[in-house]
């Protein structure tokens, strides 16, 4: 009896030693707009998982963030495409032909991929297959990310309105309408719904019913997507300042001048106190959430439309410029760039934010490459334009041995 009970003790030991090992090869998904409900840019995460690093073209533009759905990668096109990669190896799996520009990202729930179009309608699509389960005809365009929560769907448009679907069949559970265009995405916390809108407010609205609970009106259009984190509401503005508000009330907690436009969305290290923030100048903040002091910055020589993502001591966001910058969390030092053209501006630019799983970084570039570096080796694929950098080179050196010639013939004369 003795000797059963030490066999079933150790292997009792030996299965949570295997479950545990089984859990740490699996990624941390990010199947929607800033990884969570809360928008906040930090999503718990196994660090030494990684992918393959690899570039793949799904033939159309990207300006909008990639999302992760267990090992499927999910990209949009400005030429209305859906497209599904393999996290792992690149490898495409299905496709969707929307027929009409996507400028936002796609969230992932319940395998499901709710997709924003600009020809007014949201798409509802098996993330398995990509077949249409059902779509929604909203206003106008829809340029604002949706959020799902407890089954519900909602998202802001250009007619100005905020909707909550019933993410089965699409139907209109409720519809409030502000008084301008919606670009923001929402974020939903505690039986609340936060949304910006050009008419220059954030408006703070019931879940169950669509009324609005308060709303605050900042200085210019609010296009930036809030975050939440302690109780406090962060978004920037187009009026160059970053505002944090009271999540129940309203009122104003403190704002920070960023000194330029603040499109992309507020990133929150809720462990250590910080909000990251981008702007159009190029310049990176790293703000203390509790009273909107400045920790450090970083100046770009590019513009940041991406939001930043949050992941180990690391901070990571994409420029116009085509690059990839990978930024100490706590101190704002370069720790590693990547540009696939190896010259900031040569090639493409890039638009949309990054997203991480462990070690693994994926990204987009206006031209439709997709990208999986690995931010542990700190390796990224082959450039998809060797060829071309191979072909400049050269036509550089036969122009320098061409003038060559020519001196070197006057010189004779």
């Amino acid at each position: 009896m003795r000797l059963s009970i030490k066999k079933l003790s150790v292997l009792l030991i030996i299965f949570c030693l295997l479950a545990g090992s089984l859990t740490s090869i699996s990624a941390a998904e990010w199947a929607m707009f800033q990884g969570n409900p809360r928008h906040t840019g930090y999503v718990q995460q196994d660090a030494s998982f990684s992918t393959q690093t690899w570039c793949v073209n799904v033939g159309g533009n990207i300006v909008a963030s990639p999302v992760l759905y267990e090992d499927m990668l999910f990209v949009v096109t400005t030429e209305g495409s859906i497209v599904a990669l393999d996290a792992q190896g690149g490898n495409e799996s299905w496709s969707y032909d929307t027929q009409s520009e996507i400028v936002s990202s796609p969230v992932v729930y319940e395998d499901t991929v709710y997709t924003p179009s600009c020809d007014n309608y949201l798409y509802a699509n098996n993330a398995n297959d990509g077949s249409l389960n059902w779509k929604f005809k909203a206003g106008n365009s829809i340029n604002s990310t949706p959020t799902v929560v407890d089954d519900v769907i909602y998202f802001g448009c250009v007619d100005g309105s905020v909707y909550a679907l019933n993410k089965d069949d699409g139907s209109v559970i409720w519809e409030y309408e502000t008084e301008d265009a919606i670009l923001s995405s929402p974020v939903v916390d505690n039986g609340t719904l936060f949304v910006g809108s050009n008419d220059d407010r954030l408006y703070a609205i019931d879940i169950d019913n669509g009324s609005v609970k308060w709303n605050y009106t900042a200085g210019d259009n609010i296009q930036s997507s809030p975050a939440i984190a302690d109780g406090k509401v962060y978004f920037g503005c187009n009026d160059n300042q970053v505002y944090a508000l009271d999540e129940q009330t309203g009122a104003e907690v403190w704002t920070y001048n960023a000194e330029s436009t603040v499109t992309s969305s507020p990133s929150i290290d809720h462990r250590q106190s910080t909000v990251y923030v981008t702007t159009e100048k190029g310049k990176v903040f790293a703000l203390d959430m509790r009273d909107g002091l400045k920790k450090w910055d970083s100046q770009f020589g590019s513009s940041i439309d991406a939001t930043p993502t949050i992941f180990g001591n690391n901070i990571a966001f994409t420029t116009s410029a085509g690059s990839v910058h990978m930024l100490n969390k706590f101190t704002g030092n370069s720790v590693w760039d990547y540009n696939p053209g190896y010259i900031e501006g040569l090639f493409a630019s890039t638009s949309s934010s990054p997203i991480t799983s462990g070690a693994s970084l994926f990204f987009a570039t206006d031209d439709g490459n997709v990208y999986s570096l690995d931010t542990n080796q700190k390796i990224g694929p082959m450039s998809p334009y060797t060829y071309e950098i191979i072909a400049i080179f050269a036509v550089i050196i036969a122009i320098g041995v061409g003038l060559k010639i020519i001196i070197n013939r006057k010189k004779k004369q």
